[in-house]
């Protein structure tokens, strides 16, 4: 089948100008609606439905309708991915455009402003003969959050029209990216707001007509907002700074923008306390309006929903220089200015689940702004009488997860991270901090946690999930009382800093204690272990019962897990009658264990030790091996 002849004419994109902006300018060249020129252009196949653009084309033209669209407008590849925000991916948070097998759904509350936004006097062009005819671009950068501002015209951009008061276009369904695609004939600074809607089909609505384009209208921004506008627009240029400072740390710009977006999200759910901030009285006010409208939608007795940014742009610059300005801090000064504008409140209102989604964005959070806010969430309380009421948010962006964390910490990970704690006893910090790592990996309670490490079943020394909150604040309670209180939560951040490392190597702890739930050394592998050891002389034979059996398939458990002794699963003495069960936790207690860990621990229970720890070594090999079980 012949391919579609190319466009009789086009237009070489404008630097920065974006697809709809594009779109409208060739269409009003060619006399042709834009919906059509979509069509022609191969685009209804990524997406166009009817009359509307969908914002997976704003962030970029997918693969499978690139050759078409370039075809068509007889651009080069590079020229038409040049008209996506995807281009910034690198430097700002924006998902992919699609892949080859289909598109995927871009979250406009995360990577677009609600409204496009204009400069009139851009739209007006720059006084050469094309955009004399066509008008000047609308560009891309109009369409994120954090550009609020023209530093080249000194003013704030709109996104309204100054005749109708209509949104001129929004990636909501009332003002799509591009409205009224199937009338022809609007200059692209014209407003195509649908005054009166098309009735079905394809009948062509009345639209507004005014040319934005004029410069009578408008708010002129302050030299505070003209100066942040350019940085940020410094960071989203290819040959801006590879990295700048966010929080008191080097942090690339990807980062530094989801820094600014946690911020102003924090900044708007719990205005106003961060109004004493903001830039001028002016645009406190237009924050002040956008909280208000947001309650309003929201209903009387629902929490605020602030993950929508502000339409105005005098609100978007007040939220993006507050969260600047907090921001330019070290991690402590930061952590301050967080701990008065951090909630308490509900799960879904307090500062964990803040947390939560600053880091669990496409792109987390900054190095900094993490080393301020994580020890501010890791609570050790509990919510009522409840062990697991309190949720905390998984803070950590990792290579590393929960199944990397052994039930107790392992002593060469306590002794070059953590400190003595006065009156607390070692074995309590190291089980505390491994339930805090999990919790810093995957979020929940700590009850979850000591459920998924098995430490939760009671015991002499730590009685079920009640005792888990009894120790774990007396831990806290004895950080706290540190020269540094936030050491403990610092040398937290160390160790999994390290974890981060990839040169360091993870154990998958938790298939280790999953394979070994109800494993034991059989009494075959027993007896030819026992026959190697070394004979000695005399009339005392050694006991290698089921017992020391018991005690052997425990041991090889502690090395194989990094767990303690008495969250083992003992299989064998279960099977044993009562008195007998209380009789070998005393002999094991005593006996075996006591002997094995002696230093030295004898000639006899040193080739025991060495066997044993040649058959950890092999069920290591076997378990690290193992695929997972198809359910």
């Amino acid at each position: 089948m012949p391919q579609p002849r190319p466009l009789s004419r086009s237009l070489i994109p404008v630097p920065g100008e974006s697809l709809p902006g594009f779109l409208l300018r060739l269409s009003y060249r060619l006399s042709l609606p834009p919906a059509r020129l979509a069509e022609l252009a191969g685009l209804r196949s990524a997406g166009v439905r009817g009359s509307r653009l969908p914002p997976v084309l704003v962030a970029g033209i997918p693969a499978p309708a690139l050759p078409a669209f370039t075809r068509m407008t007889r651009l080069t590849d590079g020229q038409a991915g040049e008209l996506g925000l995807a281009t910034w991916q690198g430097r700002y948070p924006v998902p992919a455009a699609g892949t080859a097998t289909g598109y995927r759904r871009l979250d406009s509350r995360l990577v677009f402003a609600p409204a496009t936004r204009f400069c009139p006097e851009c739209l007006a062009g720059d006084g050469s003969a094309v955009q004399e005819s066509f008008g000047g671009p609308w560009l891309k950068a109009w369409h994120l959050p954090v550009v609020f501002a023209c530093p080249v015209h000194q003013r704030l951009l709109e996104h309204r029209c100054p005749d109708c008061g209509n949104v001129v276009r929004g990636s909501r369904a009332q003002s799509a990216f591009l409205p009224a695609m199937w009338v022809a004939g609007l200059h692209p600074a014209q407003c195509r707001a649908e005054l009166i809607p098309s009735i079905g089909g394809r009948s062509l609505p009345a639209c507004c007509g005014a040319r934005l384009d004029q410069a009578g209208h408008g708010r002129r921004a302050s030299t505070t907002l003209i100066a942040l506008q350019a940085k940020i627009l410094d960071l989203l240029g290819p040959d801006g700074p590879a990295s700048t400072l966010s929080a008191g740390l080097p942090a690339p710009p990807a980062r530094y923008f989801a820094d600014l977006r946690a911020l102003a999200l924090l900044a708007c759910s719990t205005w106003p306390a961060a109004r004493p901030l903001s830039p001028s009285g002016e645009t406190a006010s237009a924050v002040d309006e956008h909280v208000t409208a947001l309650k309003r939608e929201a209903g009387k007795q629902a929490r605020v929903r602030p993950g929508t940014p502000p339409m105005d742009a005098a609100a978007s610059g007040c939220l993006a220089h507050i969260a600047d300005q907090i921001l330019a801090g070290n991690p402590d000064e930061v952590r301050e200015q967080l701990k008065l504008l951090l909630p308490a409140g509900r799960w879904k209102e307090g500062p964990a689940y803040w947390g939560l989604r600053a880091v669990r964005s496409a792109t987390p959070c900054s190095e900094g702004l993490y080393t301020a806010y994580a020890p501010l969430l890791w609570g050790f309380s509990k919510a009522g009488s409840r062990p697991a009421g309190r949720r905390n948010a998984a803070v950590y962006p990792q290579r590393w997860g929960p199944e990397n964390i052994p039930a107790f910490l392992p002593e060469d990970w306590y002794n070059r991270h953590l400190t003595p704690l006065a009156d607390v006893s070692p074995r309590f910090t190291r089980r505390t901090a491994a339930l805090k790592l999990v919790q810093m990996a995957a979020g929940g309670s700590l009850g979850e946690a000591a459920g998924f490490l098995g430490i939760a079943s009671p015991d002499k020394t730590w009685h079920g999930k009640s005792g888990i909150y009894t120790v774990t604040g007396r831990v806290h309670t004895a950080a706290r009382q540190q020269a540094d209180p936030l050491g403990f939560e610092t040398a937290l951040q160390a160790l999994a800093r390290e974890l981060d490392d990839p040169a360091t190597p993870l154990v998958n702890y938790h298939k280790r204690r999953e394979a070994l739930k109800t494993w034991y050394i059989n009494e075959e592998t027993w007896a030819g272990l026992t026959a190697r050891l070394p004979q000695f002389p005399g009339p005392r034979r050694p006991d290698f019962g089921d017992c020391q059996r018991q005690a052997a398939s425990i041991y090889v458990w502690v090395q194989l897990t990094s767990g303690e002794h008495h969250f083992a699963p003992r299989p064998i003495e279960a099977a044993q009658l009562p008195e007998i069960q209380e009789n070998w936790k005393r002999r094991q207690r005593n006996a075996i264990r006591t002997r094995m860990h002696s230093s030295p621990p004898g000639t006899r229970y040193s080739s025991l030790k060495a066997e044993l720890n040649a058959l950890a070594t092999s069920l290591a090999r076997t378990i690290g091996s193992a695929r997972p079980s198809q359910s």
